[in-house]
């Protein structure tokens, strides 16, 4: 029961037990330290008097008192549970690891937040309140763009849906072409309008099935941030190019600029996972435990302005790199160390069926990543925005090649035109030279240049370098970043989001 007389001061709040009809006042209640949960994304109360009369009940009393005494100790948990009715004592430690399998019963399937209880077959872990654990938020982040190419038609034929769900056959189309609801979508030609009518009608037909993957958010802001033509300004997404283009010292190693003036990120919480986090890559591998009973009309979520720069490597550059590491034992290391990385992080709670190289960035993505630090730590230190506040967005999937850095916090800071000002030829020349510049050295070298992500774990490692930028300086080499789960390279800095 919860106690809170002044409204003004929760710190005075209190919690006591309702059901002693003995005691008057009321004992108070106190939260115990330990909690059970599951990879089911359960959590349910320790079963204290199970545990310390090991399965049974007492044989002195129907509701024992129990007694918890902490010893301490640098040894793990040294907490045992005492029984003064039958004297009966059991220390924590036997709940944990491997014994507790042994130890503890079968999970009852419990969603604290949801007050339901469901089947479990699965044997329960003990967590200390308050652990790093015991939930792991599932979010989804997305820019607010307008929707060109086929994202657009997309949008429209979902929108038209009404009207369209009859259009089976080429010639319904045709019928229905010259109506004119239709009208909108005369800008793409008919092969592409049926095209997009028998695709949404696959993804309706297919039922939840493809709601289980995470949705591409990618390659729409990929198809507006690489249009030869910037869409329409609007309060929540302006994009324009400087008249001059790429730099001219840049030229071969950047293919587009861009200055995104406005920007409007919306973060949602879709779920949580416990003791295990969720795998962008594989959302099957971790059970999600909802939000609600029932499918949710809304989820929680935040939107946060800004602005940023957007980079697009020249395609030429990228691939002629990608071939000549493809074959290099640094690029072996790395996806040995990832595949260690994806084992090691679901300890032995691993399906037979796992993929340990699913979700594998490709040597493109390091790449990009590296040179996405170097900017985010230079831009730090010329313009004076934290590397906190900086966010970046990685665009390294088929055809694509480029970084968005963007200020996105909640607060006043990065919606001043600050980071946009640095697009410009003359600062975004210097920028770019002084990162490569500065990632030349490392402050761990000379140890960082000579280790590999090897078993057991070294220190830094380096990917073949990409050619030098026109300020003569040493190449730079291209480094992994956290997702492949190797340590920080010589060309790496913290990560700013």
């Amino acid at each position: 029961m919860f106690v809170n007389d002044k409204a003004r001061r929760p710190d005075e709040a209190r919690f006591f037990h309702q059901d002693c009809p003995r005691r008057r006042p009321k004992p108070l209640a106190v939260a115990a330290r330990f909690v059970l949960a599951c990879v089911n994304g359960h959590l349910d109360d320790f079963p204290y008097r199970e545990f310390v009369h090991h399965g049974g009940a007492c044989p002195a009393v129907s509701h024992p008192q129990l007694q918890m005494e902490d010893y301490g100790g640098n040894r793990g948990a040294n907490v045992i549970i005492r029984c003064p009715s039958c004297r009966a004592k059991r220390n924590i430690s036997r709940a944990m690891g491997h014994r507790g399998a042994e130890n503890l019963p079968v999970c009852r399937g419990r969603h604290p937040h949801l007050s339901t209880f469901e089947n479990c077959a699965e044997r329960p872990m003990v967590l200390v309140v308050g652990a790093s654990n015991q939930w792991f938020a599932q979010t989804l982040s997305a820019l607010a763009v307008p929707q060109v190419g086929a994202s657009a038609l997309q949008a429209k034929v979902e929108q038209l849906w009404g009207a369209l769900q009859n259009v089976r056959e080429f010639a319904a189309l045709e019928f229905a072409w010259t109506m004119p609801q239709f009208h909108v979508l005369h800008q793409w030609s008919k092969d592409e309008v049926f095209d997009a009518i028998a695709q949404h009608r696959k993804t309706l037909e297919s039922g939840p099935e493809g709601e289980v993957a995470y949705p591409d958010l990618r390659t729409p802001e990929w198809e507006v941030f690489s249009s030869p033509v910037p869409p329409e300004a609007t309060d929540d997404f302006t994009l324009r190019r400087d008249s001059q283009g790429v730099p001219t010292a840049l030229a071969g190693y950047l293919a587009d600029v861009a200055q995104a003036e406005r920007l409007r990120e919306v973060r949602a919480l879709t779920g949580f996972t416990r003791l295990d986090a969720p795998d962008p890559e594989d959302p099957d591998l971790v059970t999600r435990a909802p939000l609600a009973r029932d499918r949710p009309a809304w989820v929680p979520a935040s939107e946060v302005r800004g602005e940023g720069i957007f980079l697009r490597i020249d395609p030429v550059l990228m691939t002629g790199w990608e071939v000549r590491v493809r074959d290099a034992d640094v690029v072996r290391e790395h996806i040995e160390a990832f595949k260690r990385f994806r084992t090691n992080r679901y300890s032995d709670r691993v399906p037979t069926d796992f993929d340990p190289m699913r979700g594998w960035p490709q040597a493109r993505y390091i790449a990009l990543h590296t040179l996405s630090h170097l900017l985010i730590r230079t831009i730090a230190l010329e313009c004076g925005y934290s590397s906190a506040s900086l966010s970046e967005r990685i665009y390294s999937g088929q055809d694509q090649g480029g970084i968005l850095i963007y200020t996105a916090v909640p607060d006043a800071e990065g919606t001043l035109g600050g980071l946009v000002s640095l697009a410009e030829p003359e600062p975004l020349t210097r920028i770019m030279q002084r990162a490569l510049r500065d990632a030349v050295r490392c402050s761990s070298d000379p140890l960082c240049a000579e280790r590999l992500p090897r078993h057991p774990p070294t220190s830094c490692t380096a990917l073949p370098a990409m050619p030098a930028c026109s300020c003569r300086r040493p190449p730079v080499s291209a480094a992994t970043g956290s997702s492949t789960g190797a340590s920080s390279s010589r060309s790496t800095t913290s990560s700013p989001a």
